[in-house]
C-alpha cells in the first residue's frame, strides 16, 4: 500500500527535526570544545546537517509542505542534545564527545525507523538512504572518538 502525501510529509518532518537538533547540538559542541580538531569536526557536522535539512525541505516542497523550523521531534533526542549542552558547560571535551556519540546513536535510530516503512516513495527513500549512510558514518566516527577519549582517562 502506498503512503499518503501526509504520511510521507510526517516522516520527512520527523527527520527534519532530527537534523535540526543535530545542527544545534553540534553547534553547541563546536562552540565549547577546547580541542581544535573537535571544533573543526563539530563545525563540519553542522554544515553537513544543514545541507541534509535543505534536501529534506526540498522533498517536503514536492508534497506542498514547508519544513518546520524547530527541532526536538523526539524527547529522547532533545534530552541527548541538552546533555551535550550540559556536558560542554563544565565536563570537558571527553563528555562532549560522549554526548555527541549518543546523539548520533539516536539520529541513526530515527533514520532506521523511517526506513522500516516499506511503502516510502522510491525518490524519497533514495534521499533518506543517502542521508542515513552519512549519519551512520558519523555515528561510527563519534563512537571511535569516544573510545579514544575513554582510553585517555
Amino acid at each position: 500500500m502506498t503512503m499518503t502525501s501526509d504520511q510521507v510529509s510526517d516522516k520527512l518532518q520527523y527527520l527534519l527535526g532530527t537534523l535540526r537538533d543535530g545542527e544545534k547540538g553540534f553547534a553547541d559542541a563546536a562552540e565549547h570544545a577546547t580541542d581544535p580538531s573537535l571544533k573543526t569536526l563539530f563545525q563540519s557536522r553542522v554544515a553537513q546537517r544543514t545541507e541534509m535539512a535543505q534536501a529534506v525541505e526540498r522533498e517536503l516542497s514536492k508534497y506542498g509542505e514547508v519544513g518546520k523550523q524547530g527541532g526536538s521531534v523526539g524527547a529522547a533526542l532533545h534530552r541527548t542534545w541538552l546533555g551535550v549542552r550540559d556536558a560542554i558547560s563544565g565536563r570537558g571535551d571527553k563528555a562532549v564527545v560522549a554526548e555527541s556519540a549518543r546523539g548520533e546513536d539516536v539520529a541513526a535510530d530515527n533514520y532506521a525507523d523511517v526506513l522500516k516503512e516499506t511503502s516510502l516513495p522510491s525518490d524519497v527513500r533514495s534521499v533518506i538512504e543517502g542521508q542515513f549512510a552519512k549519519v551512520k558514518a558519523s555515528q561510527v566516527e563519534m563512537q571511535a572518538l569516544k573510545a579514544q577519549w575513554d582510553a585517555k582517562s
